[in-house]
């Protein structure tokens, strides 16, 4: 024991300027945090759901865009486009034939043309077949004979559909007769 009490004893005693010093520097230490004190930052945020782009709606969207562009360009080329039947429809004809011949060429057939008495105020009639059912055609001086045609007929018993004209009649199966009636700007009258 007494060799451990001389190496003790070897050692030199600390000084006050010593002591000072490694307070010093502990405080110096204490005030400048060192890496493994530093707080660590804040977590990267989580990208929330409201703020994520939800893949299926943009494509909805987009499809939707598409549909309705594509609509949108059907719609601005059949309005210069329209095939102009009404418009460059004759107002008056001069002989039942030639309204039989221009409905012909307008897609409305009425075959087997053949010219009958002209009863009435007609100045010609004529009668022909369309959807397996005759068909009556008249040609008249005035629009007001043709309103006289339709009282004369709409007074018998019976289904009656006809086309009134500014000069003609067309009398025939309701659906041909109504298709006539369109193709050239007339009136459509049905008697059931």
């Amino acid at each position: 024991m007494t060799e451990q009490s001389l190496d003790h004893d070897t050692q030199p005693l600390p000084t006050p300027e010593r002591i000072a010093a490694a307070l010093a520097v502990r405080q110096v230490g204490a005030d400048t945090p060192s890496d493994a004190t530093l707080p660590l930052p804040p977590p990267p945020p989580k990208q929330h759901p409201i703020h994520r782009i939800p893949t299926a709606w943009v494509a909805v969207l987009a499809a939707g865009v598409l549909v309705a562009g594509v609509v949108l360009a059907v719609l601005v080329t059949r309005i210069g486009h329209e095939p102009a039947q009404a418009a460059d429809a004759p107002q008056t004809f001069s002989s039942p034939h030639a309204l039989v011949d221009y409905l012909e060429r307008r897609g409305l057939p009425c075959s087997g043309y053949e010219a009958v008495s002209a009863p009435g105020k007609a100045t010609e009639r004529g009668r022909c077949t369309a959807g397996g059912q005759v068909v009556g055609v008249g040609v008249y001086p005035a629009h007001s004979d043709v309103e006289a045609q339709w009282s004369a007929e709409a007074g018998n018993p019976g289904p009656l559909f006809m086309a009134l004209g500014e000069n003609w009649t067309v009398d025939g199966p309701a659906d041909w007769t109504k298709r006539v009636a369109d193709a050239l700007s007339a009136q459509y009258r049905a008697q059931p």
